[in-house]
C-alpha cells in the first residue's frame, strides 16, 4: 500500500487507469446490477451453482420486456456428467409458476460481451425466454430454481437498479 501511495504521489502511475479498472463502467454497472446468484445445498454438498442475468434489465433497447423476460443462465454441477441441468431434475420458473417458452443450451463460442467474459469456464450455458410478463410480475421478478430431492431457491430481480441517468457519470 506505501509503494501505491508513494507511486501515485510521485507521478508514477496514472491515476485514471487505476481508476478505470476499479470502477465498472455503464455496461458493466448494468450487467452487474443485472446478475444474481444461487446454490442448492443438500447433505453438507453445493449440488449446484446457477448464475442468471435478467438481460431485458441489463439492456432494455436490446432486450424489450415486450419480446418476453429473457434470462442469461450459467450453471454449474458438483454431479458432473453429460447431461445438462434440466436433464439432471434441475426445473427454471417464474415465481408465478410459469415456464419458459423457450430454453437454448450455448456453447462457449455463442457467447458475446459480458457473457463471454463472466461466464464460468466450467460452466453450462442457456437462453432462457418466457413469454412478457404484466407489469405487476416485472415489478416482483423472481426466477425459481428447484429440484425434488435438493429443494429450491429463489432468484429476486424485480427491485430497480440505478437507471441510465443516475449512472451518467460513470465512463464508458
Amino acid at each position: 500500500m506505501l509503494i501505491l501511495s508513494l507511486a501515485v504521489l510521485s507521478g508514477c502511475v496514472d491515476v485514471d487507469s487505476v481508476k478505470s479498472k476499479l470502477i465498472p463502467s455503464k455496461p458493466e454497472e448494468s450487467y452487474i446490477q443485472a446478475t444474481r446468484k444461487s446454490e442448492l445445498v443438500f447433505d453438507e454438498t453445493t449440488r449446484i451453482v446457477l448464475i442468471a442475468v435478467h438481460l431485458n434489465a441489463y439492456d432494455e433497447q436490446k432486450y424489450p420486456h415486450e419480446k418476453g423476460e429473457i434470462f442469461f443462465v450459467d450453471v454449474y454441477q458438483s454431479a458432473q456428467n453429460s447431461k445438462g441441468f434440466l436433464e439432471n431434475g434441475y426445473n427454471l420458473k417464474l415465481s408465478n409458476g410459469e415456464s419458459p417458452v423457450k430454453i437454448t443450451r450455448l456453447q462457449k463460442e455463442d457467447l458475446r460481451d459480458f457473457m463471454l467474459s463472466n461466464a464460468m469456464r466450467w460452466g453450462e450455458y442457456y437462453w432462457v425466454e418466457f413469454a412478457p410478463q404484466d407489469k405487476r410480475v416485472q415489478d416482483s421478478l423472481m426466477l425459481v430454481l428447484s429440484h425434488p430431492k435438493f429443494g429450491e431457491n429463489t432468484l429476486k430481480f424485480g427491485f430497480k437498479g440505478l437507471s441510465k441517468e443516475e449512472l451518467r457519470g460513470k465512463d464508458k
